[in-house]
């Protein structure tokens, strides 16, 4: 079964990195060969697939919480490579992890709520073949940067117009690193009501009632309930691509729900600063790592300290601005 060669193969590339001992992102940058991409939709190609990675130590029978890593890229863009490093690590720590990729949004065809259904199909995959990967159904949490942040989100609270797959798909945490929550802000209106209004970034804003219900439809922030599934929730102070407003509007919506949302507004920090070797130093990347590590310990779904810690020599340098 090709579920069973995927484990194997992942149980033998990460061996060497221990679920009790320290790693370094010297180590899970390049640890050797990943697994084969799985499709998710039948006859689905590269751009509706997912990377399976399981602990070392995965049992045959036995359930352990899985998480979804959702790349960003304004959603006509990014690839899984920058959260492979990630998908790594929360396999070492006893996790199941996922590393997606869906269908990128275009000017003439894909929109965002085509990315946001392959994320469901995705989640909706996992769990009913929870069994053979490995994975609690009832542990599933998505992880997203920037429109990955905004589809972990939207996965989280948006639902969906066929009520009887809702729990199919809803996740049971959401880690969300500066997502897009209000699509009818600014520049983030072309990308909801996508076509013209995304294909002439120089044209007017979409303002029409029905341009501003689409986009209001897509919003994370306008779809706030009691019940939504506990959530973290990081934002670089410094971001000037998703103003933190968002994060604080959303937080503030989620608790007056009376959900759990813990905010972390990242001091000095700006924005897609979660990706190893990207934007930001090692450090910071560690410490949201670790943070993002503490909560889903707080859940009680991984025990003990972060093992994650800084790599000596640091694994990437920036280059001087």
């Amino acid at each position: 079964m090709m579920i069973e060669k995927i484990r194997i193969l992942t149980a033998a590339t990460l061996a060497s990195l221990s679920t009790a001992e320290a790693v370094t992102f010297r180590e899970l940058i390049d640890p050797g060969k990943d697994p084969d991409p799985v499709p998710y939709v039948a006859g689905g190609g590269a751009d509706q697939s997912f990377f399976h990675f399981a602990p070392a130590d995965l049992k045959q029978g036995e359930a352990r919480p899985a998480i979804v890593l959702i790349h960003g890229g304004a959603w006509v863009g990014g690839t899984t490579e920058g959260f492979m490093p990630l998908a790594r690590y929360f396999a070492t720590r006893g996790m199941v992890a996922f590393n997606l990729t869906y269908r990128l949004a275009s000017a003439d065809g894909t929109g965002v709520g085509e990315c946001l259904a392959d994320c469901r199909t995705a989640v909706r995959y996992i769990r009913k073949h929870a069994s053979d990967l490995g994975v609690d159904p009832s542990r599933i949490a998505v992880f997203g940067d920037s429109a990955g942040g905004h589809l972990a989100a939207a996965l989280g609270t948006i639902p969906e117009a066929d009520q009887t797959k809702r729990d199919d798909s809803l996740p049971n945490a959401m880690l969300l690193f500066n997502p897009i929550t209000d699509m009818t802000e600014g520049e983030w209106i072309r990308f909801a009501v996508g076509g013209k209004a995304l294909a002439d970034r120089a044209s007017a804003l979409p303002d029409s009632p029905e341009e501003v219900a689409a986009a209001r439809a897509l919003s994370p922030i306008s779809h706030v309930r009691a019940g939504q599934p506990p959530a973290l929730l990081m934002h670089g102070r410094a971001d000037t691509v998703v103003p933190l407003s968002q994060a604080e509007r959303f937080a503030a919506a989620s608790k007056a729900s009376g959900n759990r949302c813990d905010l972390v507004v990242v001091e000095g920090v700006g924005h897609a600063f979660v990706i190893p070797a990207y934007k930001s130093p090692e450090p910071v990347v560690v410490s949201a790592v670790r943070m993002a590590d503490r909560f889903l310990s707080s859940l009680g779904w991984i025990s003990g300290e972060p093992t994650l810690a800084m790599s000596d020599p640091p694994a990437w340098t920036l280059p001087a601005k």
